[in-house]
């Protein structure tokens, strides 16, 4: 374990609270959606700009936070910028940079971590259902998150009505459409409850991996002021009996929010 930190070390915490001042206009983009039930009009543009917004961040993030860690390790800057020669990080992208650099923490990786996410499933009646996913569970909607920036940031689709989402170009990565809401003809669409997962999903990834490195480094980090991207609440004759999930998530029924696009 490295020694502790003095009055000019560079310390973990400033890339977290830049990582929160990242996310501001996310989080207060959430802000504006009526969330009603029913077509959100305008508001339908929201769900891709939260998104790609929080993408932006994490990736900002991830290259800060870790040129900083190995800045510690005192590692050299040609190393540094070697290693973080990478494009679109996702969580899973993150987790190999640290465990490589960090080998110590791996038995720790993923241990009680789990994000809750709203989503809407196959055969599921077109109902939105509350998810709690494991740290493998999340790398891979988080995987299928970042090809959905993909084809955002490369105009593929606009994200702001139901459209043809294309598969990813490397097929060790999930389909953009695995974490979008099924519609006809084979399309997917991009909503507000997808957009709040996808922010729970990265920051939760994020600030386990920090965690870690921060234990290592003898620092401890604050994420108090990483704005808070809170689910849709429903209402009581919403929700049922929590039940298990055939492929291991807690899944709760209940038609949270039903925009039609």
């Amino acid at each position: 374990m490295a020694a502790g930190p003095t009055s000019l070390t560079p310390r973990l915490q400033s890339c977290v609270d830049r990582f929160a001042k990242a996310l501001v206009v996310p989080a207060k983009l959430m802000s504006l959606h009526p969330r009603r039930r029913g077509n959100p009009g305008k508001a339908a543009a929201l769900a891709p700009a939260i998104t790609l917004g929080v993408l932006s961040a994490f990736e900002g993030y991830v290259e800060d936070v870790l040129a900083t860690a190995f800045y510690l390790q005192q590692q050299s800057f040609g190393q540094i910028a070697k290693k973080l020669s990478i494009n679109n990080p996702d969580v899973e992208d993150m987790e190999r940079l640290v465990l490589n650099n960090f080998p110590t923490v791996k038995r720790a990786v993923g241990v009680d971590v789990t994000v809750d996410v709203r989503k809407v499933l196959p055969h599921s009646n077109d109902a939105w259902v509350r998810l709690t996913l494991n740290w493998n569970e999340l790398k891979q909607e988080a995987g299928g998150w970042m090809q959905v920036r993909h084809c955002l940031t490369h105009g593929l689709v606009s994200g702001a009505s139901p459209e043809v989402w294309p598969a990813p170009l490397r097929a060790d990565k999930p389909h953009a459409s695995t974490v979008l809401r099924h519609k006809r003809d084979g399309r997917h669409s991009l909503n507000l409850n997808g957009a709040i997962s996808c922010a729970r999903i990265y920051i939760t990834g994020g600030q386990h991996l920090g965690n870690l490195m921060a234990a290592e480094l003898g620092q401890t980090l604050s994420w108090k002021n990483v704005p808070d991207f809170a689910q849709f609440t429903p209402q009581a004759d919403e929700t049922a009996a929590p039940r298990s999930h055939r492929d291991g998530h807690t899944e709760t029924a209940g038609q949270v929010d039903d925009e039609q696009e």
